[in-house]
């Protein structure tokens, strides 16, 4: 297909198609023909692009760069984000001993061995010939999610009944993790007290006016595409003072039988003593 594009476009600058042929035009055609050719098939090109590749932190990636027709010319690879020279042809250049090199058919693999973060960004493959030909490609290296302890609620938090209270949960990863908050018990969350929702967003949970019914283990759900997903469990205690209540607040029983009385009472923490007393009067 290029060689019958080059005929035509030969054939429309020497004026002469579609008017009649010469010999000396014909022949001028042909070794034009056979000069561009030769010229086109003897300089290198890349036979396909550089494709992305994702890899997760850790784990090892391959750049290829597919060049034919290298004759004597080199293949170099470049990190374009830290402007560094890798790799040229068979010989790695950086000091960084996780990257290495190696050629088949045409092919100059560029291994990245356990991937860090620092290893994100475009590659350039690059022959050095005049001028230069080169072509890019990306690296993307994802992280998967991790909880910062040290930046959320402790794993048990304790709040007085009828006050407000926020309950953090920060990760970190690449992609930048989602945040969602479920109750263990599966039960629903208060929101602003007026909305009460299965699932909530966002890094911090905010309870308004806490009451007892809320107590429980809230679970802090990290994802962000990359396995694994990560939890970490909050156990929220909610305080109030003891009430006491009695079923049956008048029991009668005949003179010198045995009677019981109950007195139930509610508070957390627990009560630890729960003292009687017979009115004087």
């Amino acid at each position: 297909m290029f060689i019958i594009t080059v005929i035509k476009l030969l054939l429309i600058a020497l004026n002469i198609f579609p008017s009649r042929f010469t010999n000396r035009r014909i022949m001028f055609l042909i070794y034009m023909t056979n000069l561009v050719t030769h010229v086109m098939m003897d300089e290198p090109r890349f036979a396909q692009p550089i494709p992305n590749v994702t890899v997760a932190v850790g784990r090892d990636a391959n750049l290829p760069c597919v060049v034919e027709h290298l004759g004597g010319y080199k293949v170099a690879w470049i990190h374009i984000d830290r402007q560094m020279i890798l790799t040229i042809h068979r010989h790695v250049i950086s000091r960084i001993p996780r990257y290495s090199i190696t050629y088949t058919d045409n092919t100059w693999l560029l291994h990245v061995n356990q991937a860090h973060q620092d290893d994100r960004g475009y590659y350039m493959c690059q022959v050095n010939t005049n001028p230069m030909i080169s072509q890019v490609g990306y690296l993307q290296v994802v992280v998967p999610p991790n909880i910062l302890d040290i930046e959320s609620t402790p794993s048990s938090v304790a709040v007085r009944e009828n006050q407000n209270i926020n309950m953090t949960c920060r990760a970190d990863g690449f992609p930048t993790p989602k945040i969602i908050w479920r109750r263990e018990d599966g039960e629903e969350i208060a929101v602003e007290k007026k909305k009460k929702v299965l699932v909530y967003d966002g890094d911090v949970l905010p309870l308004t006016k806490v009451s007892r019914n809320e107590m429980g283990a809230y679970l802090c759900i990290a994802t962000n595409g990359v396995p694994p997903s990560v939890s970490k469990r909050i156990i929220l205690d909610v305080e109030f003072s003891p009430m006491i209540w009695v079923p049956n607040q008048l029991v009668g029983a005949p003179a010198g039988t045995d009677v019981t009385i109950d007195c139930h009472t509610e508070a957390h923490p627990n009560c630890f003593a729960l003292c009687w007393a017979l009115p004087l009067n």
